[in-house]
């Protein structure tokens, strides 16, 4: 039976694909997402004034769309309720927007080196490409089923003749017997599955990406989100939040 890594994949999609080197100013970024905050006491604190702290103590260039923020009923004055400890920025804004909204309304995306807080319906239109190296995932792993077999009792045999004349291949010839050594014809067993080709192996990565993430946002469902392949990468244009389910945190 051959395995193959999609059909890891198919456990829950339990890989990660990594993504190729972001921008240099995106890049610096993530690293600033990934850094550990101090204690974060937030109690009764406007929103506007809880952003304006993880901005300075950060050093990121964090913005706000206040404009489409305010339309979906979200103000500077929100109060927030929140103590945090030893956490990054990333988890510390997912956190702090949870709160602010009381759910997922609120977002926020990176580009070119700037955080922008703004609303998740917006986000969602919002479109970036990003490249996966995906050849490791397609490669077939053939399972030997019927490899040569070491015979013990043979290789006695073998140590304990005291002549013999011309060796046989896999076996030591003793008074016109030979003693094989190894058994087995060391094929690569009776397996007749037709062998699938990396374009097709291609497409079922595909396909299972479109069935479990979101399958409403890709373009075959109606959607905005495309996904293809080329030449061993995915190539998937999607907003941050499909990035973030495809190859992990999205900055």
């Amino acid at each position: 039976m051959r395995r193959t890594a999609l059909t890891l994949a198919a456990l829950g999609l339990s890989f990660v694909l990594s993504a190729t080197t972001p921008a240099r100013a995106d890049g610096v970024v993530s690293r600033q997402l990934s850094t550990r905050l101090p204690e974060l006491n937030f109690q009764g604190v406007t929103l506007n004034d809880a952003l304006d702290f993880m901005r300075d103590v950060s050093g990121a260039n964090i913005t706000v769309n206040w404009k489409a923020l305010e339309a979906s009923g979200m103000t500077r004055d929100a109060q927030v309720n929140l103590h945090l400890t030893g956490i990054t920025l990333r988890k510390a804004l997912d956190m702090l927007l949870t709160e602010a909204s009381g759910g997922d309304t609120i977002t926020y995306v990176v580009d070119q080196g700037v955080i922008e807080i703004t609303t998740r319906d917006l986000a969602d239109h919002m479109m970036t490409t990003r490249v996966y190296p995906v050849e490791d995932l397609l490669m077939i792993v053939p399972d030997f089923t019927d490899a040569p077999q070491f015979s013990l009792d043979a290789s006695q045999n073998q140590g304990n003749s005291g002549g013999g004349g011309g060796g046989a291949a896999g076996g030591v010839t003793q008074g016109g017997s030979t003693n094989q050594i190894f058994t087995g014809n060391g094929t690569n067993g009776t397996n007749t599955e037709p062998v699938k080709t990396k374009a097709e192996r291609a497409q079922e990565l595909v396909d299972l990406i479109e069935a479990v993430i979101s399958p409403d946002v890709w373009k075959e469902q109606g959607g905005p989100a495309t996904i293809r392949y080329y030449n061993g990468m995915l190539v998937v244009t999607a907003p941050r939040a499909i990035q973030e389910a495809i190859g992990g945190d999205y900055d």
